[in-house]
């Protein structure tokens, strides 16, 4: 198991790091690294945490895509329509934890545990069409590399 790069977040990269162990020969398919218990749970907590920003089925806004009058974007699509995919893991999980830098994504750390963390990205990633978790997995593997 790699070590993580930023100690603030170890346990969600350790809890991570465990789940796709067993998955890292098999980078080019499109098994995922997380169970669908994790799914069913992570659902409930984007439904209860997560949905009021970025829509019921992580669709975002109609117009996500433009600024609003303070120069921020509205929350983007988690789907896979976005650009969610190109970030490995770590960030997507410190983005929820710790809010975003300069923009309005709120800080989960005093509201979600890292298991619930874990399982709202398990059900975002749901989501994502197989070429694009695909996608993602090698961006991820990358990111495994270089910790």
């Amino acid at each position: 198991m790699k070590k993580c790069i930023h100690t603030t977040h170890w346990v969600v990269c350790i809890l991570f790091a465990g789940l796709v162990v067993q998955n890292t020969a098999a980078a080019d398919s499109i098994d995922r690294w997380y169970h669908p218990s994790r799914v069913e749970l992570g659902e409930k907590v984007y439904t209860d945490n997560c949905a009021m920003c970025h829509g019921p089925r992580a669709e975002a806004t109609p117009e996500w895509m433009k600024q609003d009058p303070d120069g921020f974007f509205p929350p983007p699509p988690l789907n896979g329509t976005a650009h969610t995919w190109h970030h490995p893991f770590q960030e997507l999980a410190s983005k929820i934890k710790f809010g975003g830098v300069g923009g309005k994504m709120p800080s989960f750390t005093e509201k979600l545990t890292d298991e619930q963390i874990v399982n709202v990205l398990a059900w975002i990633q749901s989501l994502w069409p197989d070429e694009i978790y695909t996608a993602w997995w090698r961006i991820q593997q990358r990111a495994m590399q270089q910790q």
